[in-house]
């Protein structure tokens, strides 16, 4: 007994130490939102990225989320979402920064839309576009 009460306050005191100190590898947990409406939910395992992707665009409905996967390094991140069922995927690079508004992921994408084989040999560049985008902390 006197041992597990003796580990229980080690943990406890450990949890306070911790709590207390930023974990660098852990800044882009949470909720952030683009400049173009959408919502992302960030889990950082040790550099390795999941979550949700809520999109404000598109055909998809605004409440679906789709899983999102990727890495981060210090302040770089990348990370993918698939638009399962809507024949898209698109990728964020970027890295955070600050401003005087606070915190955002400066970051650029790339989408890539499925094309019929038969269409390829002439379409094949329309099923890729590319842009910007800022993410904020959401507050959620």
């Amino acid at each position: 007994m006197r041992l597990f009460r003796l580990t229980a306050l080690t943990l406890m005191i450990s949890a306070c130490a911790s709590a207390q100190t930023v974990d660098k590898t852990d800044m882009f947990s949470g909720a952030w939102k683009n400049d173009r409406g959408s919502h992302v939910v960030i889990k950082n395992n040790d550099g390795l990225l999941s979550g949700y992707y809520q999109t404000n665009l598109g055909e998809p409905d605004k409440s679906a989320m789709f899983p999102l996967t990727g890495f981060a390094q210090g302040d770089q991140i990348a990370f993918t979402v698939n638009f399962k069922g809507y024949g898209s995927m698109t990728s964020w690079t970027g890295q955070l920064t600050e401003d005087e508004n606070g915190p955002y992921i400066r970051t650029l994408w790339n989408l890539t839309r499925d094309i019929a084989d038969e269409e390829e040999p002439d379409d094949m560049w329309n099923s890729i576009t590319a842009g910007a985008s800022d993410f904020r902390p959401s507050g959620e």
